[in-house]
């Protein structure tokens, strides 16, 4: 990813007034930097589905014809390019394909499924897998539940080497008119990643 299409699609309007008050030849040249992350990553509208070692994988890089190679066939995705738009029905399916994306090259592949609801409690689960793993390699996945903004719940699952990791919970108490929201975070060693991705938020109640 470049400087140019991480500032388009993360800060597009100072993006804008950077081409105004720079040259053609420095804006060209900034825009074609290559994106440094250091230890932090891209705050991104939803974090990614898809993570290697030098950030997000944009999923718009798949070319039309390999949609389906890689469980994207009838998937949306979102503005940003890099979150699918709510997991389909079988998560851990979407996950394992996109696996495929990564070949031999380590990441962790993440799916946060859009929230449902269960009487009168919210359901949130998400779905992780490290590809490029390596016999030592171990993950945790995370998942947290916020409502507008504060975190209400989380619950934590463990797994190694390629296997996927599923965790789901529930919370009991949503309060009416409130908008809520799953954050999933993958944290594997060996590699060393820490990746993240958010399901959209829905707002109380819903059916």
């Amino acid at each position: 990813m470049t400087e140019g299409e991480f500032w388009e699609q993360v800060f597009p309007e100072e993006y804008a007034m950077l081409k105004e008050n720079l040259t053609a030849e420095e804006f060209e040249n900034f825009s074609a930097m290559k994106k440094y992350w250091g230890d932090d990553h891209p705050e991104l509208p939803y974090g990614a589905n898809v993570w290697d070692e030098n950030g997000p994988v944009s999923l718009r890089s798949i070319k039309n014809g390999e949609t389906s190679i890689y469980g994207l066939k009838n998937q949306n995705i979102d503005k940003s390019g890099y979150v699918i738009k709510g997991a389909n029905q079988d998560a851990e399916f979407t996950v394992n394909r996109l696996c495929l994306l990564l070949g031999r090259k380590s990441g962790i592949v993440l799916c946060a499924d859009n929230l449902r609801r269960k009487g009168s409690s919210i359901v949130y689960s998400g779905t992780g897998r490290v590809a490029g793993y390596t016999s030592s390699t171990e993950l945790t996945v995370t998942i947290e539940l916020y409502g507008d903004g504060t975190r209400v719940g989380y619950d934590v699952n463990y797994g190694n080497k390629g296997h996927t990791v599923t965790v789901s919970n529930s919370y009991s108490n949503p309060q009416s008119g409130t908008l809520y929201q799953s954050k999933v975070i993958g944290t594997s060693t060996n590699p060393d990643l820490t990746t993240y991705t958010w399901s959209p938020g829905r707002l109380w109640p819903y059916n």
